[in-house]
């Protein structure tokens, strides 16, 4: 069933998957595209259609004991479970006890003696706090981001941090004295305006710390990435000169208004230190980009950060920091409106993990649009 839908809000391109499957006997044949623009729909209709057999098998590759003998739930489904019990705000046992059988069959939990057995409270929650946890959810994310950033029209990607608020009678979170309140932080990349990786830390934490880790995830999601924008609380040199290196990519840093041009980053100096290293091939004769490169891998990191810092500030048309930061904090409240991204009433050691697998669901909730061609993908209105 191939149709064109055109909405006020939603857009579909017109080729959607028809997905046929069994349910009590009788052969079901449905597609996407019956449920665009209808308003109080499950989420388990749109899970239906969302496949991640990939990211099940790695979970169940590595975080299940391999006896053939031990019971399992499927495992892409208790994922798309607990994405269920994230979205919709409930404890683990409201989760199952709200859950209908048609949304349990929806979400891929296998019929047996004309029933669907589904996952009890505990079970579901041992499935997120023990069988997966954080190094779970770690791998997940980076799966997930990768998806999104390769089906992502964007070159372009943003990282900011976002407070995640705690009880002010929180004895574990900090009180940080800017946004007035006791948090934690979360740091988080996006490619375009998509979510890709996030790192969690405590609520006084430096920004800038962070980036290494937001490299390396965006170098294993093999992210085409042409620019990366970043608040000024990430200017360093060496944030410059890595980003450039690493990445291959512009480090669109936001510049202070008291910033100065710094006389070793001038090309001059370039060219003293290129010439320094003649035994290693190095010359002033050389490309810019040969050169920078020879000073970045040999020991003059900072000094190829100072250059690229100085082109930014000759630079007339280099962005405003507020746009980018305006930009930032509008997905960051879609999240906390969406989702709940804080951490109020959470014991400690559970926060991390949480606060994470609220930023998985987030994910997956936009691969849903994503991978069927829906726009705005970050619309979810419509689900429930």
């Amino acid at each position: 069933m191939i149709k064109s839908t055109d909405l006020n809000t939603l857009q579909s391109l017109p080729l959607m998957v028809e997905i046929s499957k069994v349910y009590k006997g009788v052969l079901i044949t449905d597609t996407l595209e019956n449920y665009i623009g209808k308003e109080h729909v499950s989420l388990c209709q749109f899970l239906f259609f969302l496949n991640i057999t990939d990211i099940a098998q790695y979970v169940e590759n590595n975080f299940y004991t391999d006896k053939t003998w031990h019971f399992k739930f499927n495992v892409e489904a208790m994922i798309k479970l607990v994405v269920v019990k994230f979205f919709r705000q409930k404890s683990f046992k409201k989760t199952i006890s709200t859950l209908t059988e048609e949304e349990a069959w929806l979400l891929g939990f296998q019929e047996k003696d004309n029933e669907i057995p589904i996952p009890t409270g505990s079970a579901l929650h041992h499935f997120v706090k023990y069988r997966l946890g954080v190094e779970g959810i770690d791998k997940i994310m980076l799966m997930l981001g990768e998806k999104i950033a390769k089906l992502s029209n964007s070159n372009e990607a943003k990282l900011d941090s976002t407070p995640l608020e705690a009880s002010r009678y929180s004895k574990n979170s900090k009180f940080n004295p800017h946004y007035e309140c006791k948090m934690d932080k979360a740091h988080i990349t996006m490619v375009g305006t998509y979510p890709v990786y996030m790192t969690y830390t405590d609520g006084l934490a430096g920004d800038s710390p962070e980036l290494p880790s937001h490299i390396d995830a965006l170098l294993k999601m093999d992210a085409n990435i042409d620019e990366y924008r970043l608040y000024g609380a990430y200017d360093s040199f060496q944030n410059h000169a890595d980003i450039w290196y690493k990445l291959n990519a512009n480090p669109l840093i936001s510049l202070g208004v008291d910033a100065v041009i710094n006389d070793e980053g001038k090309l001059e100096r370039i060219d003293h230190w290129a010439n320094k290293m003649w035994k290693l091939g190095g010359s002033k004769y050389m490309n810019i980009v040969e050169k920078l490169e020879l000073l970045y891998e040999n020991d003059r990191q900072e000094q190829v950060g100072m250059y690229i810092r100085n082109k930014n500030l000759e630079d007339k048309t280099f962005p405003e920091s507020k746009k980018l930061r305006q930009e930032c904090e509008r997905i960051h409240g879609h999240i906390k409106n969406t989702l709940k991204f804080d951490v109020r009433y959470i014991v400690d050691k559970s926060r991390e993990l949480y606060v994470k697998f609220n930023f998985i669901t987030y994910q997956l909730l936009l691969l849903i649009n994503l991978a069927n061609s829906i726009e705005p993908a970050n619309a979810f209105e419509n689900f429930i």
